[in-house]
């Protein structure tokens, strides 16, 4: 313990010295007009800013600093003084109003206060809480032999009351305390800790010999189980009144024979706020009947809805444990799913389910088939479909409330009122499309989505730039931006729209009010302009800040309209920002960048059959006007998204490929959008890549004899199909590609363990229809049977474990490369999948794409590993 603590200072100190260093004596490393040329050794000073969280009216924030040697360090700073707080390795940060700041590092818990600055280190910590009135903390303290204490001290640092031997523990989620149980010889119990204004401590059950798990709190009601050996037995605890309820399967209405309590405790008990109905989860009882017996002969039917690959690697899914719910008062048992219909999510009410079967329409082609939508009325049981065929990748969303029900159905928004049992179109008379208008795959198109709830009985809906208000009796709905005209995107950021499926996520849930309005993001996708804005029924919308920059990860205050974000171009490393009325720099990171020769990058615009595409020019990062230097095309579907990301140098990407890593050794690298033609993306991709080329070659710093290409994934086949039919490149690099259709069509994905007949029918391969009605398509666009026409120079890779997108596709086209003698090296890294996980495989891929591509664009040395091994 000691040497960990002299290692947290030591780099501490290093730390705090370095950033003082920089700040105050830039000129140490250089004048301000000079620079040099950055190395791979100088990468180590590069961190990324992550923005953590604001204290309760926006005084403090928190936010983090990621460095490649893993030595990160949480701070916490002041926005006015900017009084700063340093905790290097610091993780689970979490701000006592403005009192306070908690967190862990290694295995110790550190209180800072704010006001005084005085620091406590307190050893063995594990997790803490603060009480919402702010007057006590919560620690949870791992013992010597393993085992774990509960104490709680007040604000003066004083220990009130503690508990031994914890075993488990849940806080409150509004902070008014902690159930917690533990475990003695055979002595178990189960209590809880009242913190509002005054402790109170309450043994809800003792003297057991089986342990309690699964603990849950909502309001004034909290649920736990106890582990007996016969059966689980699940039990509420009403704190106000002081009563507790006991569900016991042998003696509970409707619970089912065949089953009993889960005891998987990634399924906590969820509960109603009024806490008279809870969820939970049910478990088939004779052991686990979801795995298949590897060593019994494998029955492989056409017409099974699920591959048997699916079942042996996942389990049979009819038998994964299912929801019930638990009226408690009449102590009734409901199951909401079954083997019939295995999926489902819950309104915020808790008063209905909505289930269904995903493998009802199996066998079909896409990832995922549609599916019968039912709802489930948790009082009385009753079930009815209400959505048939259901296919969108958009899940249907619930209101706020539980009384209403969104999802997408024949190219339209729609509404179900559960109460009336109605449905209501809601965008029939609209002309705008609210379903991508730039859809760029042969698939039914899916919805811009949803911005949330608001009081007044609506729901706000995205078309492609704006945000509409639509009542939902399906009245005249209004638009309540409008900047289509100026082709800006706005999106809410508050809401968030996923159903529940099997946790808690209520509090994620909420009514927008109108009248105060909220924070909108903004972007415009043409420049890559972005920034903030604020709308309210009153005054419309305002702008709070737009740039020429990239302006995410938005978090606001609590208790006040202050708001932290970060701001960033390709040129300008990531900034804090707070806006509290007015904009304020709290941290610029990476300062040290501007003693470094950087490169640059500018949209570029050229034209592919007549639409105006776009990509992005990034410059060597030392460039000199008038000369000619190679170029690096670097190709995936439509990367201009990225035009205002900085990315840290570094040569440990997994793909081998880092913009700024390149840049430092003498290239220009493109990034261009492609525009694809159904089932012949032959063609499409090679004109769209050749013309963005020839766009580059106009503006005469390139060498049009030295120029590369490159990609990753689909960006592999992308390569691999482009050089069968152009030898415009000098060099090419391809990773983990497709290069056979044929075989990748008749392919069962490795993560999913569905076909993977969907990808090139309805995704990323864009042919359109099936092998069997399309089968010259499926050969056109093969790599592997138009080997015969390559002349670039190609270096392949692919990790050997990747079943993604298969090795053997890689090998493949080394085997036809090979068979018709043209120049190809294939890497093959074992025990790497799709992209490179180990740092030595990362920078050794790195390292030989560099030395492949100085061989044949810089006139570079061939290295060894190049040659034929003789």
């Amino acid at each position: 313990m000691k040497d960990i603590r002299l290692s947290n200072k030591n780099f501490f100190i290093r730390v705090t010295c370095f950033m003082f260093w920089l700040v105050t004596c830039p000129s140490s490393l250089g004048q301000a007009n000079q620079k040099r040329l950055l190395t791979t050794e100088d990468y180590k000073l590069w961190s990324n800013l992550i923005p953590r969280n604001l204290s309760e009216y926006g005084n403090w924030s928190e936010y983090l600093l990621q460095y490649p040697s893993r030595k990160d360090t949480l701070f916490v700073q002041h926005n006015t003084t900017g009084k700063r707080y340093a905790f290097p390795l610091g993780r689970d940060g979490r701000f006592n109003a403005e009192l306070e700041f908690g967190c862990i590092t290694g295995d110790t818990l550190i209180l800072q206060n704010l006001r005084s600055g005085v620091l406590r280190k307190i050893p063995h910590g594990q997790a803490l809480g603060f009480s919402a009135d702010h007057r006590f903390t919560v620690l949870i303290l791992k013992r010597s032999d393993g085992k774990y204490n509960l104490e709680i001290i007040d604000d003066s640092g004083n220990l009130k009351d503690s508990i031994m031997e914890v075993t488990n523990w849940h806080f409150d989620p509004a902070g008014n305390g902690i159930l917690y149980s533990t475990k003695s010889a055979d002595n178990c119990s189960i209590g809880v800790f009242q913190l509002k204004g005054k402790i109170v401590k309450k043994t809800i059950l003792q003297a057991s010999k089986s342990p309690f798990i699964s603990l849950a709190w909502k309001e004034n009601h909290v649920a736990f189980i106890k582990n007996e050996a016969e059966h689980m037995l699940l039990y509420t605890y009403d704190i106000k009144l002081k009563k507790l309820y006991a569900l016991d399967p042998t003696t509970a209405k409707g619970f089912p024979l065949d089953m009993t309590i889960s005891d998987n405790q990634a399924n906590s008990p969820i509960l109603s706020k009024d806490g008279t109905r809870l969820i939970f989860w049910l478990k088939n009882k004779g052991g686990d009947k979801t795995q298949i017996d590897p060593n019994a002969v494998q029955i492989w039917n056409a017409n099974d809805r699920v591959l048997f690959d699916y079942k042996k690697s996942y389990g049979d899914i009819r038998y994964y444990d299912k929801m019930a719910s638990w009226s408690v008062e009449q102590n009734v048992v409901l199951p909401i799913q079954d083997k019939e219909l295995t999926q489902g999510f819950l309104s915020s009410d808790y008063r209905h389910a909505f289930i269904y079967d995903r493998t009802a329409y199996e066998p079909q082609n896409n990832l995922f088939g549609p599916y019968d939508l039912y709802i489930l009325d948790l009082e009385s049981g009753v079930k009815k479909c209400i959505v048939k065929e259901y296919s969108s990748e958009k899940k249907p969303a619930g209101s706020p409330d539980g009384k209403y029900l969104c999802y997408v159905k024949d190219g339209h928004w729609w509404v179900y009122d559960i109460k009336k049992e109605s449905h209501t179109n809601l965008t029939h008379q609209i002309s705008e499309s609210f379903f991508r208008e730039d859809n760029n795959i042969p698939d039914e198109k899916q919805p811009y989505g949803i911005g949330g709830w608001t009081k007044n009985g609506s729901v706000i809906l995205y078309d492609r730039f704006d945000l509409w208000l639509m009542p939902l009796d399906g009245q005249t709905a209004k638009r309540l931006t409008k900047e289509r005209e100026t082709n800006v995107t706005f999106r809410l950021r508050e809401f968030s729209s996923d159903p529940m499926y099997g946790s808690d996520t209520e509090s994620k849930k909420c009514f927008l009010d109108l009248e105060k309005g909220f924070i909108i993001e903004a972007v415009n996708k043409d420049t890559g302009n972005s920034g903030l804005f604020r709308w309210n029924a009153k005054t419309g919308l305002s702008q709070i800040v737009w740039k020429n920059k990239k302006i995410n990860q938005l978090i606001k205050a609590q208790n006040k309209d202050i708001y932290l974000y970060l701001e960033q171009n390709f040129e300008s490393p990531p900034r804090l920002m707070l806006f509290d009325g007015k904009e304020k720099e709290i941290l610029q990171s990476n300062v040290h960048q501007k003693h470094f020769y950087w490169s640059k990058n500018q949209p570029i615009e050229y034209d592919v059959n007549g639409v105006k595409t776009k990509g992005i020019l990034f410059y060597p990062a030392d460039y000199k006007a008038g000369m000619k230097y190679p170029l690096l095309v670097h190709i995936y579907e439509r990367q201009f998204a990225y035009l205002n990301d900085y990315e840290n140098p570094s040569e440990f990407s997994p793909d081998g490929f880092n913009v700024n890593h390149i840049a430092t050794k003498g290239y220009f690298i493109l990034y261009p959008d492609i525009q694809y033609k159904f089932g012949n993306l032959a063609q499409s991709v090679t004109q769209s890549v050749l013309s963005a080329v020839d766009k580059v070659l106009t503006m005469g710093m390139v060498d049009p004899a030295k120029v590369g290409l490159m990609g990753h994934s689909f960006g592999g086949y992308e390569t691999d199909l482009i050089i069968t039919q152009t030898d415009r490149f000098a060099a090419a690099v391809s990773g983990a590609a497709w290069t056979d259709l044929v075989s990748c069509y008749l392919y069962v994905s490795g993560t999913s363990k569905r076909p993977d007949f969907y990808r090139a029918e309805k995704d990323q391969l864009r042919i359109g229809k099936s092998l069997y009605e399309d089968t010259e398509s499926y050969l056109k666009n093969s790599p592997v049977l138009l080997a015969q026409n390559v002349k670039t120079p190609l270096l392949g890779w692919t990790g050997e474990n990747d079943r993604h997108i298969h090795s053997f596709q890689s090998m493949e086209f080394y085997l036809a490369l090979r068979r018709l003698n043209k120049e190809h090296t294939l890497l093959v890294y074992p025990g790497e999948g799709h992209q490179l996980d180990q740092k030595q495989n990362r920078k050794d891929l790195t390292n030989r794409i560099l030395e492949w591509f100085d061989y044949y664009l810089k006139n570079g040395d061939r290295k060894d590993w190049m040659n034929a091994d003789r």
